[in-house]
């Protein structure tokens, strides 16, 4: 890929999600006022589990169809193949939820309202399994526009339908159709324009049903355990506060204020290197098939450097402005002591994305695969003994654990398969130097 398609389609994907991230806080914040902090942990909840079945579903043949379009010139063969895969898991990963929807409810979450809002969920997995695919086609061809214009307009009806129907819905199950109603538009925009981009074209050679496995199973099995590891945690989190001293309702307040308050707000400069990510996937995978070493150690270094800068400023202002931050958008001034205490988490979650990234791209999936499940192994265990413990300190020391843990793998992994060295001076001590200065004068702006 050519320098300036590459910087172009990152700032395409960098600039929609920024503003993908950007609309779901604001519509965090005003549904947050509509369900309160018990409600949005219900929410939450839901969202914990219903995130397995999209994982089973979207995970891993989106980047098989990126790997090897990339490496074998677009293939349309190769990504109809991969078609057929994804809605087969759509729609068995559909089934399964609504088969399982009221166990799922009673014993998990802990209500009977879940019940229906995760049925609706489910009407969407196998739109969400095929337009993953249509993704990753269009990323290996340089296209991140087509893929950004989807999100986009996904978040659109998923935002305005959801808040249109709470005239006539609960509006927890309101939210979810919108959300459903989200996937089905995005399917079908970049099932179109894929029908118009393909039209004319060859078929190409089509990727042996192994060598699209070999890239698929072990991202759909590393990140179907981490979901469903992650999903154990988030619902342990709640019990264990529940252990610690608070009530139902409080313990849910306290999840939701984390995930759906802190934890946003965390994320929302991740846009900017979670798109450079993206980008480097068929970056390195068509570099690594040259056999062009040095540009997969200038790429990996310079990604480093920069999401390394990047995270240590965003953490000195997010330190410095978190009460006033979370005091607009969510009028809670727990949310914004919560956001300042997490806030210097930020340089290995940032990093860690980064690099697990450049990993798949470099045929480590493997790897990443072992690092994620005892991460996540290791979170479980923590959060059912430290959170009944300690309570909600216990939960975020948990997270700076895990981060630091997964980070220091990753990383060193890197290190070894690229043969990068590490550069202590450019890459942590001057730009953490340049973000204590920054935190200085901010809170001098700030006056807090």
């Amino acid at each position: 890929m050519e320098r300036k398609a590459f910087l172009r389609g990152a700032a395409l994907l960098t600039g929609g999600s920024l503003l993908l991230r950007l609309g779901g806080i604001l519509f965090r914040s005003c549904v947050a006022s509509r369900l309160g902090d018990t409600g949005m942990g219900l929410y939450q909840l839901i969202f914990s589990l219903f995130a397995l079945a999209v994982t089973a579903c979207t995970s891993g043949l989106g980047l098989a169809v990126t790997r090897l379009s990339a490496e074998n010139g677009g293939s349309l063969g190769t990504l109809r193949r991969c078609l057929r895969l994804a809605g087969a898991a759509g729609l068995l990963a559909a089934a399964a939820t609504v088969v399982l929807a009221p166990l799922l409810a009673e014993r998990a979450i802990g209500s009977g309202l879940a019940v229906r809002p995760l049925r609706i969920l489910a009407c969407g997995l196998p739109f969400m399994a095929c337009c993953a695919c249509f993704k990753g086609w269009f990323m290996a061809e340089g296209r991140a526009g087509v893929t950004v214009a989807a999100d986009l307009l996904e978040q659109a009806i998923s935002v305005g339908a959801g808040l249109g129907l709470f005239a006539v819905l609960p509006p927890v199950e309101s939210l979810m159709a919108g959300s459903t109603l989200g996937e089905v538009s995005s399917f079908t925009f970049a099932g179109l324009l894929l029908l118009r981009s393909a039209r004319g074209r060859k078929t190409g050679r089509t990727a042996a049903m192994r060598g699209i496995l070999r890239i698929a199973a072990p991202v759909v099995s590393g990140s179907f355990l981490r979901s469903g590891l992650n999903s154990v945690e988030n619902l342990l989190a709640p019990q264990g506060l529940r252990r610690y001293g608070v009530s139902y309702a409080e313990s849910l307040s306290q999840y939701g204020r984390v995930q759906g308050a802190a934890m946003p707000v965390l994320l929302f400069p991740a846009a900017v290197v979670s798109s450079l990510g993206s980008m480097l996937v068929p970056e390195l995978a068509a570099a690594a098939a040259r056999g062009d070493k040095a540009a997969i150690r200038r790429s990996a270094g310079r990604a480093i450097r920069f999401t390394l800068a990047f995270s240590f400023f965003i953490t000195a202002f997010l330190v410095a402005f978190a009460m006033p931050l979370c005091r607009l958008l969510f009028h809670s001034e727990e949310a914004g002591r919560l956001l300042r205490v997490m806030a210097p988490v930020v340089p290995l979650m940032y990093v860690d994305s980064v690099v697990d990234s450049m990993l798949k791209g470099l045929d480590q999936q493997m790897f990443a695969f072992r690092c994620n499940l005892a991460d996540s192994l290791l979170r479980v265990a923590a959060v059912a003994v430290c959170v009944p413990l300690w309570g909600m300190a216990g939960y975020v020391g948990v997270l700076f654990f895990s981060e630091l843990f997964n980070a220091s793998l990753s990383v060193y992994r890197l290190l070894r398969v690229t043969e990068l060295e590490v550069d202590v001076t450019g890459w942590v001590v001057l730009p953490a130097l340049a973000a204590g200065l920054l935190y200085a004068l901010l809170r001098l702006a700030v006056g807090e």
